[in-house]
């Protein structure tokens, strides 16, 4: 059984608080609920993409086709004034005027669907050019959104890194105080357990924690020498006696 100053062994267990909260920083530091939200919002931003890039091939069909129907329009509007021309030139034969009117008269009603289709096909240009313009604002949105987010993030970071420093330079002056061989024992017995190195042992409990101690443990402990260094059967931690 190794033995060293119950004073020196007491102060174990500051420096076992300070690697607690250390380990408690560590873990917030990679839990902070703004991280799940900005990888929420990276998620939005990556749908809103692909949805704009949708949203583009389908207005720049839209405008083809908007500007295909325009030409129709166009083409039978110029073919009907150049047969009304010819109608009213004087120049054709009497035979012919009978088949130009008819042409003239068919290229009306064909002109009509053509408007009407045109018309439709400028309402789906009206609702493509207004959800790319949605979806651009949208993106904006998330970007400002992000901004935000990635501020609130760093913001938070940086109190928790200070506070992290600290708290190592209030263990770096405990760690000072003791003993290297005990010191070393604590960390062989923290590195095993993941963490825990060293409890305190007060009125007979174990503070904070879970592990338990029987009746003929804690007379084990009760009967050891002052500087003796005690271990716990459970997990073999370092158990510090605080009454002494």
């Amino acid at each position: 059984m190794r033995s060293a100053p119950i004073t020196q062994q007491r102060m174990l267990i500051d420096l076992q608080s300070l690697d607690s909260r250390l380990a408690r920083l560590r873990h917030e530091r990679s839990r902070l609920p703004v991280l799940q939200r900005i990888e929420a919002t990276v998620e939005r931003l990556k749908t809103n993409r692909r949805e704009a890039l949708l949203a583009q091939a389908a207005l720049a069909e839209a405008r083809q086709e908007a500007e295909r129907s325009e030409e129709e329009v166009a083409q039978v509007v110029r073919r009907a004034q150049a047969l009304r021309e010819r109608l009213h030139s004087g120049e054709t034969g009497a035979r012919d005027l009978s088949a130009i009117q008819h042409e003239i008269d068919h290229l009306g009603q064909r002109q009509q669907v053509l408007e009407d289709r045109q018309v439709s096909t400028l309402e789906a240009l009206e609702s493509a050019q207004a959800q790319a313009d949605r979806l651009a604002q949208e993106e904006q949105d998330i970007r400002a959104a992000g901004r935000q987010l990635t501020a609130e993030r760093d913001e938070r970071l940086a109190q928790l890194d200070q506070e992290r420093a600290a708290v190592e330079d209030q263990r770096s002056d405990v760690v000072g105080g003791i003993d290297a061989e005990l010191l070393a024992e604590y960390e062989e017995v923290r590195s095993r357990t993941g963490g825990l190195g060293a409890v305190a042992l007060r009125a007979g409990r174990i503070e904070g924690g879970s592990l338990e101690i029987s009746p003929q443990e804690y007379a084990r402990f009760a009967s050891a020498p002052e500087d003796a260094v005690l271990r716990a059967e459970e997990n073999d931690v370092i158990v510090v006696r605080m009454d002494i």
